[in-house]
């Protein structure tokens, strides 16, 4: 240990925090608790080996996130800036100069973007292409993953091998093989967290032998045994206990009743002390409990009582006992733990020939994801010489250039992890450089695969300074004492190396580090509980306040929490201001163990008011819009498919409603839905067949569209020919609604930018994500600057809130992983459920039964610190909210303790498996004194707990909420009514705003672009036939709006809107102009154009009906007269479809406009025009009907409609080409008439 400077008295950090930024010489481990101010300590550790003349580029610094390690950057830059700019030697000025041009290089990263540093710089000593891409899309690595497996499993099949077979049988079902699938990703991902998976899995087969027998097993010494015997050890104690009870005067038959079956549990103890398991098991399996004998007389009752409340605990942990380690005889046990054997060894081997296929593939493709980047970096760190690992050249280097290795999240370290630390780190343990800082307390990423054990050893042998020393920083800087007693009082009973994995001792205790904090009674932390069983009550409550479940009564009573105090002004203390304020919604964060609820939360609070912030407002895939396109996309891959068909027809896409889809099924009955469809649309003329006759040819052209195109046009067609884009924009949140297809399309840009392409594929791997619950993050909107944040506890982790609510608190541990037929444990290995193959029953092995017990106790431990993290967010107040059938039970459910004598609580009652995060809180709370406040009738023999924890505990019912809610209502309305304003000077301040002028107002209201289709009407007065100045005149029957834009005066209908789909005249012009576009110009015949038409039908570039509609005839005549002859003769002269732009002053275009300088741009596409040597000939089709081309009136009519936007054409013309414009031809394919509008 060197020597520590002396901290000056006026120094803020702690004696603690002082000696982990100074002492070095040995490997440091920083137990920093929750609030202890761990990154100030790391960023001020860092400046003072800066200041005694280390470099930046010597230093290692690891992070857990990218977002932490630029913090630290940030963080370090500033102190470095401080340090240039106040320090007066100018070597030392210059060295810190020197560290800021480092910083931006520098090693201060995640142990990934580090891993790829080494990487890219030593490639080579692997033999790895150093071109290769980073595999971060979740969508290639699903579906390659998949093909790998697909073809492997082909292989395997082919193989016709018992073993194989076998295999697949134990864990799959008679539908399909897709546990096996699963056991294989599940073993595969699990085994890479280990330094060398390969060995991992080769050493899995060995604990299946046991070749002499049970109780010399490992897994039984090690796992099982100690279990066992501390259960039996307890049982036994609490029988010697009854024994002494029973022995007053009067309970003589309950003496004898539990002194003999005392005898009995204590010849079953001595059975398993000598692992004597076969007569263990038949005595467990003799051993029964006969009807308790109790007293009657009065004043035994209560002695009875506690006898029996002794023995009910006793016979749970036999019951139990029975369950967890002896299911079987230990003969069976033993028998199908070795039939287990060979399926482990085929197990063992489809998995590593899995994981070489997808090593190869990869290769192949040049692509490394992130775990490959931490093994190869290993392998480049290392070499093996005679099964011994040494340093490689590349470790060797690192380890000379890093004067000192940090990590910082160290509990959430995995074991491959650390094993590329210790190639960096230095060796010799008695002059470490290893700076490890980080809380087990806060280990919450096991589906990351950390490994918190690495930290308790470390811990634990520090603790002897034994490879290290340990720093304990307790003293917490965050929170009130109201918060740290409350999360001490609850964690020194529940928290120990069993449950929990670590003591919480006094070296754990969250101790006051920050005192300033205003003395109040308001800040003691408050807990909610609903009451789901409701009273008979003669009130009839109103449709809209009846509560569906206990997640809205949990939410009613936290809105109505956060109302009481925006409207009370509860006072909070503001850190930077130094003093109370009234609380805001920017001050509140409810936190939840999962996003399941956010989308009620959403819906409940918009009754309340009450404004949030929420980053992930549902599950992406479970949101109407996504799934109802996701239905679409299956049925455009495959519309035989009834749930995604009938999913689509009901959408607003189609717009059925249920009587009608029952139609749909009385068509055809007995084959598949789309198969009825077609029937119905074979035998009705009537609406809903309009409706599926236009959804099925629009269906067609999709799918047409889907083979020829990507998905993202397929998306963008979708989104245009439905509407549905701006469908959902109307709905309730729909911008989100809006950016959650937006997503989908982004989805699949990503997806067709890897090696995959195909609508099926798309579709597939969707369909995978949905079926292994997996999620897209939904797009982030803007955040709002003053609201509720709402977040999961994990997402909470590093971050601190002025007043906390944990939300569904009484949800129950998610134990789903120990359903599964396997179980895999870092040191246990993998343990897996025999299948009988005659009887098709499943047995636990041994593996599998310790490998469970282990993974169980994991999961409620890391249960027990996502409820630290949760309760150490808080800074000043903290509710924590839940629901039970009613008061009485969850009084029941707590006072199981009520007899407990030691501070922590049983493991039995903590590891149950129906247990809860507010369970745990309520058997921590249920010895405190307080608690003769709520449970009068509970008699507690043994009461412990802090005195100066202070708590509240509130029951709610429905009724309760519904008349807090109508109060709420009323008293905002009482408090509106009574606000009296004296309204005068704001009525003339809104006066004068409204006479306001703005001078340039026209200016700020014309459109810069003008369309000829949008003011082509201001051509059509018959009373304006001026083509020197384009003025619209004022009337009402035709009128520009008033922004000096010309619009239509009524909008289509949206396609998804209408019943049926009309054949408008503009259509039948629009196919018409396209075939006149593409005819060659040659004498076409009928049968050319005919054919021509009918080509651009079956390309889908033409609709069927309306080409129907085409007047052939028509065109046809054209070619026949004399300008049509003219355009085939000079075929090289003959532009057609030509856009053209040009600037006209506004005043042109607008009567009474008052700015003569602003110009607008005017946008068209002429017909065709002919352009000769000295001249051009204009033409234009139109294709207008008219009933009677002899009708001059009629024909005068078309013509004044169109002559001004012909004018805008010849002007437009003659400008660009310089050339005067000398026919200008109206060609009316309707009427068969060519008028010369310059004539």
């Amino acid at each position: 240990m060197n020597q520590i400077p002396l901290k000056p008295e006026n120094e803020r950090f702690t004696d603690e925090q002082w000696q982990a930024i100074f002492d070095q010489g040995d490997n440091l481990l920083v137990s920093a608790s929750a609030g202890s101010g761990k990154t100030t300590v790391l960023v001020r550790r860092v400046i003072e080996k800066l200041k005694m003349g280390v470099n930046l580029d010597e230093l290692l610094i690891v992070t857990f996130t990218e977002a932490a390690a630029r913090e630290m950057k940030e963080r370090i830059q500033e102190a470095l800036q401080e340090a240039v700019n106040t320090e007066s030697d100018p070597i030392r000025q210059q060295h810190f100069t020197k560290q800021l041009v480092l910083l931006p290089t520098a090693n201060i990263s995640t142990l990934h973007a580090f891993c790829l540093t080494v990487i890219r710089r030593y490639y080579y000593l692997i033999d790895i292409d150093p071109v290769f891409r980073m595999l971060t899309d979740e969508t290639e690595t699903i579906l390659m993953k998949e093909d790998v497996w697909d073809e492997l499993r082909e292989a395997f099949y082919a193989e016709n091998r018992e073993e194989f077979f076998r295999l697949t049988m134990n864990f799959s079902n008679d539908r399909s093989d897709d546990g096996l699938t699963n056991l294989v990703f599940s073993l595969y991902e699990f085994a890479r967290a280990n330094p060398d998976p390969e060995e991992w899995l080769t050493k899995l087969s060995e604990s299946y032998r046991l070749e002499n027998g049970l109780a010399d097993s490992d897994l039984y010494k090690t796992q099982l045994r100690p279990l066992i015997l501390a259960d039996m050890h307890q049982c036994v104690q609490l029988y010697e206990e009854m024994v002494q009870l029973a022995q007053e005067e009067g309970l003589e038959k309950m003496y004898d009743q539990v002194s003999g079956e005392k005898g009995q549990i204590q010849v079953i103890y001595e059975h398993l002390l000598q692992d004597q398991i076969p007569e263990a098991y038949s005595g467990l399996e003799a051993l029964t409990f006969t009807t308790f004998k109790s007293s009657r007389k009065a004043e035994l009752k209560e002695r009875s009582a506690e006898v029996k409340e002794l023995r009910d605990r006793a016979k749970k942990i036999i019951q139990q006992l029975g369950k967890n380690y002896f299911p079987v005889s230990p003969e069976q046990m033993e028998e199908l733990t070795q039939k287990a054997y060979p399926l482990v060894k085929e197990m063992t081997k489809v998995t590593k020939a899995f994981m070489n296929g997808f090593s190869q593939r990869k290769r192949e493709k040049g692509l490394l994801d992130f775990n490959d980047l931490e093994h190869f970096a290993l392998q480049i760190l290392t070499k093996k010489t005679d099964d011994t690992w040494l340093p490689s050249e590349a470790s060797d280097h690192y380890r000379k250039q890093f004067k000192e290795v940090m990590v910082d999240e160290y509990q959430d370290v995995n074991q491959l992890q650390e094993a590329i630390l210790y190639w960096l780190r230095e060796p010799n343990e008695t002059n470490g450089n290893m700076f490890m800082v980080g809380d087990v307390k806060q280990s919450i990423y096991s589906f990351r695969l950390a490994d918190p054990s690495l930290f308790i050893q470390k811990y634990e042998a520090f603790s002897k300074t034994e490879g290290g020393r340990r720093i304990v920083l307790a003293e917490n800087f965050r929170s009130r004492k109201e918060v740290l007693s409350f999360t001490n009082l609850v964690f020194e009973q529940i928290m120990d190396p069993v449950v929990g994995q670590i003591s919480y001792d006094d070296a754990a205790k969250l101790v006051l580090g920050f005192p300033d904090f205003p003395e109040t009674e308001q800040f003691e932390p408050e807990i909610l509980i609903y009451e789901k069983e409701q009273e008979e009550t003669t009130i009839e409550l109103p449709v809209d306040d009846i509560l569906e479940d206990k997640t809205e009564g949990e939410l009613f009573m936290t809105g109505l929490k956060i109302r009481q105090l925006i409207d009370e002004k509860f006072m909070i203390y503001d850190k930077k201001m130094k003093k109370n304020r009234p609380i805001e919604y920017r001050d509140i964060v409810l936190l939840t163990p999962t996003k399941k609820n956010n989308l009620t939360i959403l819906e409940i609070f918009k009754t309340f008011d009450i404004p949030l912030e929420m980053n992930d407002a549902q599950n992406y895939f479970q949101a109407t819009e996504i799934r109802t396109m996701v239905s679409l996309l299956q049925l455009i891959d495959n519309p035989y498919q009834d749930i995604p068909l009938a999913s689509v027809l009901r959408s607003p896409i189609v717009g059925l409603i249920e009587p009608e889809l029952a139609r749909i099924r009385l068509a055809d009955r007995s084959h598949t839905y789309y198969e009825a469809v077609l029937a119905y649309q074979a035998e009705h003329t009537d609406e809903l067949a309009d409706k599926l006759n236009h959804f099925g040819e629009q269906l067609e052209i999709w799918r047409e569209l889907a083979r020829r195109s990507s998905i993202t046009d397929l998306l963008w067609s979708i989104y245009y020919q439905t509407g549905y884009l701006e469908y959902v924009a109307g709905l309730p949140a729909g911008a989100q609604r809006q950016a959650n297809l937006y997503a989908l399309v982004d989805r699949a840009k990503s997806y067709e930018k890897s090696s995959f392409r195909g609508l099926y594929q798309f579709v597939r791997f969707i369909e995978k994500m949905q079926e292994k619950d997996k999620d897209l993050a939904e797009p982030v909107l803007a955040s709002v600057d003053n609201a509720v944040r709402v977040m999961t506890i994990h997402a909470s982790k590093g971050l601190e809130f002025p007043v906390v609510f944990l939300l569904d608190m009484t949800k129950q541990f998610n134990l789903q992983d120990l359903r599964k037929r396997y179980a895999f444990e870092e040191k246990l290995g993998a343990g897996i459920r025999y299948m009988y193959p005659d009887t098709r029953v499943l047995y636990d092995t041994l593996p599998y039964q310790a490998i469970k017990l282990a993974k169980q106790n994991k999961l409620l431990s890391e249960e027990m610190r996502k409820l630290y993290v949760g309760l150490t967010r808080a800074e000043q107040k903290l509710f924590i909210v839940g629901s039970y059938k009613n008061k009485e039970e969850t009084l029941k459910i707590w006072s199981e303790v009520a007899n407990q004598t030691s501070l922590v609580l049983e493991p039995s009652t903590r590891l149950k498996g129906k247990g809860s995060l507010m369970n745990w809180i309520g058997y921590s709370l249920m010895r405190h004194p307080k608690m003769k406040e709520y449970a009068e009738d509970t008699t507690v023999h043994n009461q412990l707990g802090q005195s100066e924890s202070r708590f509240s505990i509130t029951w709610m019912k429905q009724q309760d909420i519904v008349e807090n809610r109508q109060s709420l209502a009323s008293e905002t309305k009482k408090e509106l009514e009574s606000v009296k304003v004296d309204q005068t000077p704001l009525q003339e301040s809104l006066k004068a705003r409204l006479a306001y002028s703005y001078p340039y107002k026209a200016s700020t209201q014309t459109t810069s672009y003008q369309s000829v289709s949008e003011i082509k009407r201001l051509f059509e007065d018959p009373d304006d036939t001026s083509d020197s100045k384009l003025v619209w005149e004022n009337n009402e029957k035709r009128r520009y709006n008033q922004q000096f834009r010309y619009t239509q005066d009524t909008l289509a209908e949206p396609k998804f809107l209408q019943k049926s789909q009309k054949i408008s005249a503009a259509s039948i012009g629009t196919a018409t102009h396209y075939l006149l576009q593409l005819l060659p110009l040659e004498m076409p015949t009928s049968d050319s154009i005919r054919s021509l038409l009918e080509e651009l039908v079956a390309k889908r570039l033409v609709d069927e009906k309306v080409a129907k509609k085409i007047d052939l005839s028509g065109i046809l005549w054209f070619y026949q007269t004399d300008l049509g002859k003219r355009l085939v003769q000079h075929s090289e002269l003959v532009k057609r479809e030509q856009p053209f732009s040009m600037l006209l002053s506004a005043d042109q275009v607008f009567d009474q406009y008052p700015n003569e300088d602003d110009e607008l741009l005017i946008h068209g596409i002429v017909d065709g025009y002919i352009e000769f040597p000295e001249f051009i000939e204009l033409y234009d089709f139109k294709t207008d009907y008219i009933s009677n081309g002899e009708n001059q009136a009629e024909i005068e009519k078309i013509v004044q409609k169109y002559q001004g936007q012909l004018n805008l054409y010849k002007k437009a013309l003659s400008e660009a080409l310089d050339k005067p414009v000398t026919n200008v031809y109206l060609i009316l394919l309707g009427a068969k008439k060519i008028i010369n509008l310059n004539k």
